[in-house]
């Protein structure tokens, strides 16, 4: 799990190979939160999400958006929430699957109560435990 919640920030040299440079809970930083996969081979499935937690009411008033790019080719994904819930405060934004030799993205923009739900939606089989920054 890679969350700023806990300082989990994840590694560049050791596993899981993925790493988020920085909490942005403002939304001040200009190039926002940066989450990058260095073993894309050595993935089964990562699953990108976004958490309201303070501040903002809703992924409604936030404008949610996110932007995949290929390091390599520098080939760009763009992916915008469309269809918030006001009620749900996690949303799925997408998956990453290692499929052959390459990876596939997919939006999946899929909202949840919180981290348990989308768990047991993915099948990843973590426990939870309640946790506060």
């Amino acid at each position: 799990m890679i969350q700023p919640l806990g300082k989990r920030f994840g590694s560049k040299d050791e596993p899981p190979y993925i790493y988020l440079d920085k909490d942005d809970r403002s939304g001040s930083a200009a190039d926002g939160e940066n989450l990058y996969i260095y073993r894309p081979d050595l993935i089964d499935l990562v699953m990108v999400f976004a958490l309201i937690y303070e501040g903002a009411k809703d992924f409604t008033s936030v404008n949610g958006r996110m932007t995949i790019r290929d390091q390599s080719t520098g080939q760009e994904i763009f992916m915008r929430l469309n269809n918030p819930d006001p009620n749900l405060s996690f949303c799925a934004v997408c998956t990453i699957r290692r499929v052959g030799d390459h990876v596939e993205i997919t939006k999946e923009e899929q909202y949840f109560p919180d981290h348990s739900y989308a768990d047991k939606h993915f099948g990843f089989g973590f426990r939870w435990t309640a946790g506060r920054k």
